[in-house]
C-alpha cells in the first residue's frame, strides 16, 4: 500500500513540471500570435492611413485636376487621335490616371513605336509619340489586306502603304495583321538589305524597287532603273559596296546594266542592255 502511495507521489512530481512546461509553451505561442496580430493591424492601419493621406494630398486634390492635354507625335497622328486611343479627357485627376495603362493603350496602335507619358504639375498631362516609319510594303500575294512594314519588321496598316516603297514578295508568312512583328527570315533579310541601301553612301547608286525572298540562298532584287541583281543573304555590306562600284563604273562608261550576279566570290558577272 505504501509502495503504491509513493508511486503516485513520484508520478505527480513528474507530471507537475511537464504541465508547467506545456503551459509555458502555450503562453509563448499565444504571445507570438498576439504580436503578429498587433503587427498586422498596425501595418494595415499604417497603409490605410497612407492611402487616405495620399488621396487627400494627391488623387483627391482638386489642385491636380487635368486641365491641359499636351499631346504630340512626330508622324501623322493628331492630338485628337492620341486622345481617343488613350481614352483621355480633361477633368480627371492627374494622380488618379494610370500612366502604364495609357502607355499600353497607345502602344497597341500599330503605327505607334515609342511612347512617353509625363505628369506636369499641377494640371498638365504630356504625351509624346514616336511613330513607326514604313520602309517597305508586303506584296499582296494571298489576296489579303496590303500592309507596310517598318525597319524592325512590325507590320503597319493600309494607311501606311505607299507605291513609292520597295515591295517584298515571295515570303511564306501568312495571317499577318497590323501591329505584329514579322518573324519570316526572308522578310528580315530583305529589310536588312533595304536599310543598307538607304545609307547615303549607297543610295546614290542603288534604289530598290522589289525584293523577292522565295529562294533560301539569295535575294532577287529589281532596281528602279531595271537592273536585276542576284544578291546573297550574307556579307551584305561588302557586296553592296562592290555593286555600287559596278554601277558607278558602268555609268562612267555609258553602259546600262541589265543584270549582275553577286552570288560568286569575285569577278561578278555583268550583263549589259
Amino acid at each position: 500500500m505504501r509502495r503504491e502511495v509513493r508511486l503516485r507521489e513520484t508520478i505527480l512530481q513528474v507530471e507537475k513540471p511537464r504541465r508547467a512546461r506545456q503551459r509555458e509553451r502555450l503562453y509563448q505561442v499565444g504571445s507570438i500570435v498576439l504580436l503578429l496580430v498587433v503587427a498586422a493591424a498596425a501595418l494595415w492601419l499604417g497603409t490605410e492611413g497612407l492611402r487616405r493621406a495620399g488621396r487627400a494630398l494627391f488623387s483627391g486634390n482638386d489642385r491636380f485636376i487635368v486641365r491641359n492635354l499636351d499631346l504630340a507625335s512626330d508622324g501623322k497622328l493628331q492630338p485628337s487621335h492620341i486622345r481617343e486611343y488613350a481614352g483621355l479627357d480633361t477633368g480627371l485627376n492627374l494622380f488618379a490616371l494610370d500612366l502604364r495603362r495609357i502607355r499600353r493603350e497607345l502602344e497597341s496602335v500599330p503605327v505607334v513605336g515609342m511612347v512617353t507619358v509625363t505628369r506636369i504639375l499641377p494640371d498638365t498631362l504630356r504625351i509624346r509619340i514616336s511613330e513607326r516609319m514604313a520602309v517597305a510594303r508586303l506584296g499582296d500575294e494571298a489576296g489579303g489586306q496590303a500592309l507596310a512594314v517598318d525597319r524592325e519588321g512590325y507590320t503597319l496598316g493600309p494607311s501606311s502603304v505607299s507605291t513609292r516603297l520597295p515591295v517584298i514578295t515571295g515570303y511564306r508568312a501568312r495571317g499577318m495583321r497590323p501591329g505584329h512583328r514579322v518573324e519570316d527570315d526572308g522578310i528580315q533579310d530583305a529589310l536588312a538589305l533595304i536599310e543598307l541601301s538607304d545609307e547615303p553612301v549607297y543610295s546614290r547608286f542603288v534604289r530598290i524597287r522589289r525584293v523577292d525572298v522565295s529562294d533560301n540562298e539569295m535575294l532577287r532584287v529589281d532596281l528602279e532603273r531595271g537592273e536585276r541583281i542576284r544578291f546573297p543573304r550574307r556579307e551584305m555590306a561588302s557586296r553592296m559596296e562592290r555593286l555600287c562600284e559596278i554601277i558607278r563604273q558602268s555609268a562612267d562608261e555609258g553602259r546600262a546594266i541589265a543584270s549582275v550576279d553577286m552570288m560568286v566570290d569575285r569577278n561578278f558577272p555583268v550583263v549589259f542592255q
